[in-house]
Formats: C-alpha cells, structure tokens, sequence
C-alpha cells in the first residue's frame, strides 16, 4: 500500500497563510486545497470546521462523492463566540454536518469536551495549538528585548476581545502612579485599529500596533514589559503560548487554555480587574528571580505543544479512523 494522502481543506477560502489551523499545513507537509474536486486525489482531507461552510453541509457533500474518503475535522473558530450566537437552525445544521466525519480535533479540552458528546459516534481528540520551537528560533531567536510597553490584548476580525477590560486596568495603573509605562495594544488587523483607537484617545498613553506581518508582531511583543490579555473567549490563547517562547510574563483570562496550563499564577476572570491589576503591581515589582522563574515554567510547560506530540496525536487519530474502517 502507497503512503497514506492528506491534504488540508478550508472551503472556498483562499489560502492566505494567516489562519492559525495553517500551521498543519507544514506540521504534516500537506497541500492546502480551495476546490471540493480536488478531494477526489487524496485519502484523507482534514476539515477545517470553518462554521459558515460547514453549515452548508459540506461534509456530507463530501460523504457522498467519495465515500472512501476519510474526513478528520480541525475546530476553528472558538465555541463560544461563533456557535453560541448562531440561529439554532444553524446550530442544528452544522451539528448534521459533524456527523459525517470520520473524526475531530478540538483545539482546546473544553472544545473536546463539547464535541465528544455533541457528535458521539465520531472520535474526539485534543489536538491543541501545534508550537514551532525551531522555526521560531529560526526566524524570531535574534530579536531583542526591552520594555517601553505593557502589551494590551491582541487582535482578531471579532470585536469580542474585552478590549476596555486591559484599557481600564492600564489606566487604572497610570492615575495611580504604579507606572509610567505606556500601554500598547498589539497585532490589531486593519479593521480594528478604528474601534480600537476610540480607548487609546479616552485612556491616552496607549499605543496602536496595526500587525503588518508576523515579524512586525513579534518585534512589537519583545518590547514589551509583560501583556493584559482579557479575552472572553474559549481559546487556546496564542498570545500566551508566543509570549511564553519569548520569555514575556501574561497576565490574562483564565477562559484560555494556555493562560491557565502556561501562567496559572497569572490567570484572573476577564472581568475580575482588581485581581488583574494587583498581578500587575507585582509583575511591575517583581525580582528577576521572580520573573524567570514564571516565565520558565512556562517555556517548559510550552514544550507540551511542539510539532512532533501535535503531529504523534494526529496519526494515532489516523490509524485508529483506518483500523475502523477496516472492520
């Protein structure tokens, strides 16, 4: 038997590079396809659960084209943001439609969680966020550090990111004298530079960081003293797992996976601004002795998301799908 195919498959979204689920693309050295035609050369195709496509039942379409294909989904965008808000005939809809794979991967344990019992029937595993430690070395190792800023949130296409929370604390720390430093709100895309700038001119002293490409972001974290990061959302949270790799404290939502498994010390409810603001008094005073030993238990905690573990649970999903098959 010839090697087993693969290939990536994000509906009719052009590969652009900047999805975070991208990053399989070079874990499992897989072509990215844009046409469901396309799925007809390959053994296996994993699905990224891009919910506006999957809702128009893409997975049973493939499911009756090619029947010996295996489906594996790849969860995108967080629950909590996306499915919750849904009508619920959409809801019904892209719940058919999981049916029809051969397996999931959550991206968090919560999300495996929701999956596993939402579609019984179908293998669920936590894939988690895959973290490139030699690529990044490669690319990113050389940048210095310093720390003219305090790192705000990070940016995304969905103005859910509790945004004012960070403000609110990074100003509350400016009207009492704890710091003079500047807040700088980090990798904001084009269309949230607008909304965003509306703290920046009521709090003043915050900085905008419109993110032009990866390396502009990361120069931009290495200037940074340490990050607020107050989503309310139920992600991986990928601002912690970069600042971890760079050696950059978060104090962050204890609603993202990485805050709580990377800094647990760190880790507040997105509302609870009072506790947000006392971890940044003591990160603001903090010994270096202190601060190396949160962020290296941190960097080692990271090591759990390196691409040879993510690409390990991938194929023990893979064969357990083709073993079943075979029954």
């Amino acid at each position: 038997m010839g090697k087993t195919r693969i290939a990536i498959f994000y509906g009719d979204k052009p590969n652009k590079g900047d999805y975070d689920n991208g990053v399989w693309m070079h874990l499992l050295d897989i072509p990215y396809i844009q046409k469901m035609e396309q799925a007809a050369d390959y053994d296996v195709v994993i699905r990224t659960l891009w919910m506006e496509s999957t809702v128009q039942g893409w997975s049973k379409e493939l499911r009756n084209r090619y029947p010996a294909l295996i489906q594996i989904g790849l969860s995108d965008h967080p629950l909590s943001t996306h499915i919750s808000k849904m009508p619920s005939v959409q809801q019904v809809a892209y719940l058919q439609d999981l049916t029809y794979l051969d397996g999931i991967m959550a991206l968090t344990e919560e999300e495996r969680q929701w999956y596993a019992l939402a579609v019984p029937n179908v293998p669920v595993i936590k894939g988690g966020l895959p973290f490139p430690f030699e690529a990044y070395e490669q690319k990113y190792g050389a940048l210095e550090r310093d720390s003219r800023f305090i790192g705000l949130g990070v940016g995304a296409s969905d103005n859910d990111r509790n945004f004012v929370s960070s403000a609110i604390v990074m100003n509350s720390l400016h009207l009492d004298g704890t710091t003079d430093t500047p807040g700088l709100f980090l990798s904001l895309p084009s269309q949230q530079v607008t909304p965003t700038s509306a703290y920046s001119d009521y709090f003043g002293d915050i900085y905008l960081h419109e993110r032009q490409n990866m390396y502009s972001f990361y120069e931009r974290l290495n200037q940074c003293r340490f990050v607020i990061n107050l989503a309310d959302r139920n992600t991986p949270g990928r601002i912690q797992g970069e600042a971890a790799f760079f050696g950059i404290p978060v104090i962050g939502s204890n609603r993202l996976e990485l805050q709580n498994e990377l800094f647990p010390s760190l880790a507040v409810s997105p509302y609870s601004l009072e506790d947000a603001k006392h971890k940044a008094e003591f990160l603001l005073s903090a010994s270096r002795e202190q601060l190396d030993s949160i962020t290296n238990y941190a960097w080692r905690k990271l090591q759990a998301y390196n691409y040879r573990r993510s690409k390990s649970r991938f194929y023990r999903l893979l064969e357990g799908i083709q073993e079943k098959r075979k029954i």
